[in-house]
C-alpha cells in the first residue's frame, strides 16, 4: 500500500540515478551522478575540454549524450507509461 502513496507523491523510486556521458567530439565517456530535479543544461567533457549542451529538442546533456535520460524525464515517461495502463 506504501508503493502506490509513493508514486502518487512523485518518490523518485525507480529512477535511475546515473548516466554514462558520451562526448561527441572525442568520445569520451564517463559515468555521472545526476541531479535528481533538475536538469544539467552544461557538461565539460573531461577527454577534450568540449563544452557540451542539448540537442535541439532534448532538455539536458544526458538526454542528449547519456545512455540514460535525466531523472525528469524519467518521472515524466513512467507517469506517461502509467496513464496508458489504466
Amino acid at each position: 500500500m506504501s508503493d502506490s502513496s509513493n508514486e502518487a507523491s512523485g518518490d523518485s523510486a525507480g529512477v535511475q540515478p546515473l548516466s554514462t556521458l558520451t562526448c561527441p567530439q572525442c568520445g569520451y565517456a564517463e559515468l555521472h551522478q545526476m541531479p535528481t530535479d533538475a536538469c544539467q543544461y552544461f557538461h565539460d567533457c573531461a577527454g577534450c575540454g568540449a563544452l557540451l549542451k542539448p540537442l535541439a529538442g532534448d532538455c539536458c546533456v544526458f538526454c542528449s549524450y547519456g545512455d540514460v535520460p535525466c531523472p525528469p524525464i524519467q518521472c515524466q515517461s513512467g507517469a506517461s507509461q502509467a496513464s496508458t495502463l489504466t
